[in-house]
Formats: structure tokens, sequence, C-alpha cells
């Protein structure tokens, strides 16, 4: 039988944060209509076992090592029975009336290939939900144009959403094709909204669904290492949705800007005789950034334990 939604959480370690957002999920689910897909990127804790213990009626995937954003999402929509899908953080908790909201919402906008909520941090403060797709000149620092924060309670279209809580229409999935496996982290929603929009699919903000999130939870160890994937993951972007030479072109502003970033910085550093910590901190991710361009971009540098398998 066919299910409404098919929620799907990546994770990776962090056990009490994800039990909270289950406590919160089942809150919103109905257990004849929906379905909750559980994809472990090779969690080192005792998440696996807590959550199955807890919840024996979840869908678990467990991977072995760091699948990825995208890899993994994919893997739960294979396995989805959903009309919809929702790809849900394992930092964001849903209110009780999300799913029946978003199902509404999908049935009055049939053209809304994606429905994203209003995204606030646990003290109330309203986070960036939702912005313009990267062109040429905003990647370059002109015409950059900043997204306004959506009031109201009806559904707004917009350019791109963050994906901390997003639902998708399985129709647009088949006619657009699931996440870019090509990106491990960061860009992959956004490179998902272009592409669908491509399509003639609206992305849309529902500012009405409030949605928390502990915005940045999953990487917030791992900083510098998260800089690679974000560098790599906007040089993998401007090959996806730019001709090669605007590609190209923008690859080498974005790497000369980086020299020049290490350069200042490192004269800053030694003009303070290394004291400022913070100062310090950014030169030696500039540093780490260059390195991994100059030994040719390995897939392992970044966030830790990669699966073999997972494309640069």
């Amino acid at each position: 039988m066919r299910k409404r939604f098919s929620i799907i959480i990546v994770h990776r370690n962090g056990v009490e944060g994800l039990l909270l957002a289950l406590q919160h999920l089942m809150q919103a689910c109905d257990p004849a209509l929906d379905e909750i897909i559980l994809v472990d990127n090779g969690s080192t804790d005792a998440s696996l076992a807590e959550v199955t213990a807890r919840y024996p009626q979840l869908t678990v995937i467990a991977n072995g090592c760091n699948n990825g954003f995208a890899r993994a999402c994919n893997q739960g929509i294979a396995r989805a029975e959903g009309d919809y899908i929702l790809l849900l953080n394992n930092d964001a908790f849903l209110p009780s009336d999300a799913l029946v909201r978003l199902e509404g919402r999908l049935r009055d906008y049939p053209a809304a290939g994606i429905i994203a909520g209003q995204l606030y941090g646990e003290n109330g403060e309203r986070q960036r939900s939702h912005g313009y797709a990267p062109t040429a000149l905003s990647e370059v620092g002109l015409l950059r144009r900043k997204s306004q924060p959506v009031t109201g309670d009806q559904p707004v279209e917009v350019e791109t959403v963050v994906g901390a809580c997003m639902a998708i229409r399985r129709a647009a999935i088949e006619d657009a094709g699931p996440l870019d496996e090509d990106f491990f982290f960061y860009f992959e929603e956004t490179e998902w909204c272009v592409r669908l929009r491509r399509k003639g699919w609206r992305i849309l903000l529902d500012p009405g669904l409030r949605i928390t999130h502990l915005k940045g939870a999953s990487t917030r160890a791992y900083r510098r290492e998260a800089q690679i994937e974000m560098l790599r993951s906007r040089l993998i972007y401007y090959r996806k949705v730019f001709s090669r030479p605007v590609a190209v072109g923008l690859a080498a502003w974005r790497i000369l800007r980086l020299i020049f970033n290490a350069l200042t910085h490192g004269l800053a550093v030694l003009l303070t005789l290394g004291l400022l910590s913070r100062l310090r901190s950014k030169f030696l991710t500039y540093l780490r950034l260059l390195a991994w361009l100059l030994v040719g971009r390995p897939a392992a540098w970044g966030l830790p334990d990669k699966c073999p398998a997972a494309k640069a």
C-alpha cells in the first residue's frame, strides 16, 4: 500500500538530538499513512542501538561509513513508498501539524516540486530558510541579492530553500531526478532546486510552518574539514549549473581569491606575532584549502570516515 509521506532522516552520531527529533516527529506522523526511514552514516555512538530499541517500526539503512548527505538521502528515496518525500535533518523538530499542513499545501499547489518550512533556532530566532540561486555575478561579489524574510501564512515562491526540512513530490523526483551524488555535503539542495525549476516545477516556502532547527550541529566539531566540503561543492556547482567557460572562470577566480586571503592573513599573523587565535585559525584554514587544491582535490579530505565509493 502506498504511503502518504516517507520521512527520511540522514544521521551520523548525536543520539540525544536524534531521539528528540524522533519524539517530535512521532507526534506529527500517522503510523497508518507515513513511514520513517533512518539512514545512518556510520555512527560511532549508540545511535542505532537506542533508536531501534525505542522505535522498532523505523526502516533503518545502516552504512558502515559516511556516505554523504545526497547519496544517503537517495538511499532513503530508493526505499520510500510515499507519494511525498520529506527530507528532515536529525536536528530539526517538527510541529505536530506539520505533515497534515504539508499534504494540504502539496495538494493546493500541484506545480510545487518542493515545499519547505520556515526555520527557527531553539531560542526562537528566525533562520535563513530560502535564498537566491548563485549566479556568475553574485559569485564574484557583484549584483548580490539578499533574500528577505517571508511573512504571512501563505506559501511564497522562492528560488532555493535550505534543506533541513523540505517536502518533495514524488512526481518531481521522477521528472528531474534525485539529489546529485557528486555533492558530498553542501549545495546539493541548491542544485536540486535549480534543476527542478528548469524542469518547470515551483519551489515554495511556507512561512506558517515553523520548524525548530539546531543549525550546524552535524558539522560543528569539524569546522575546518567542513570548509573543504564547502569549496569542493561550490566548484562542483559551477560545473553543474553554468556553461564550461563560466565554470572555469569562476573556479579560477575562487582559487585566486583563496590565494589572496592566505597571503594577507599570513602577513597579518606575522605582524601580530600569531597572538590572535581567530586570525591564526583563518590562516590555517586557507592553507589547508590550498593544500587540498595542490594535491589534486582528494576525495578523502574533508569530513571524516567517508565511504570509498563516495564521489569527489
